[in-house]
């Protein structure tokens, strides 16, 4: 059951969990397992999911609204964003990040079905890339130069 249980660090630096195509919050830390809410809980979804503290076991499920579909895509676009964020932050070139990412991915055959290809993710990364450098000047006479 526990096979398909992902935890992805989100931008702000916490982690999701993503089972089933649903992404899910953590709510809470208990003393024997943790409990995590659907992401979608503002919209009236009230699906959750208690694991144990290593997130490799589901001890209790809550069920979604119906109006709550899963994403088959998440996991897709959760490893585009990784990516996208390594490419601003690290000072590796786009093909490196990409193929280590790539590597450790290729690792669990679930996740390596999910991976982008290098061609759909190279325009994305480098333009989150540039977007670390300041942009140039049109012309040489707007550009001002200390004495």
């Amino acid at each position: 059951m526990a096979e398909n249980l992902h935890l992805v660090l989100n931008e702000r630096g916490n982690y999701n969990l993503v089972h089933e195509g649903r992404v899910y919050n953590l709510k809470r830390t208990n003393m024997e397992d943790k409990q995590w809410v659907c992401r979608r809980v503002k919209k009236g979804c009230r699906g959750s999911i208690h694991t144990n503290l290593d997130v490799d076991a589901i001890f209790d499920c809550t069920p979604h609204v119906d109006e709550c579909i899963p994403d088959n895509d998440i996991l897709y676009e959760m490893k585009k964003n990784v990516l996208k964020r390594q490419a601003a932050e690290e000072m590796k070139t786009v093909p490196q990040i990409f193929h280590e990412e790539a590597s450790s991915a290729s690792a669990d055959l679930e996740t390596a079905s999910q991976f982008p290809t290098y061609k759909s993710v190279k325009t994305a990364m480098y333009r989150k890339l540039a977007q670390k450098f300041p942009r140039l000047l049109p012309t040489l006479l707007q550009m001002e130069i200390p004495p």
